[in-house]
């Protein structure tokens, strides 16, 4: 089984707004010099790491939740 294209684009607009806020506070809490490049450079890390781990996290539920059917199924018989 799989999500539906609604379902991931909503979890990853969420997540992206998220952590695009989050990443925000960091660089204005971290800012020393170049407060910019600092704003940039964490909304972008942030980014990174939250948009990478839900790509996993979806991948993996949607691998249990297929194995999860199928060993149902086969119980069933």
């Amino acid at each position: 089984m799989a999500f539906s294209k609604k379902t991931k684009l909503i979890f990853y607009s969420l997540v992206f707004v998220f952590s695009t806020y989050i990443g925000y506070i960091l660089g204005n809490a971290f800012c020393v010099n170049n407060c910019s490049f600092t704003l940039i450079a964490n909304i972008l890390v942030t980014n990174l790491v939250t948009l990478s781990g839900l790509f996993v996290l979806i991948n993996l539920s949607e691998k249990s939740i297929t194995e999860w059917n199928e060993k149902n199924y086969y119980e069933e018989e």
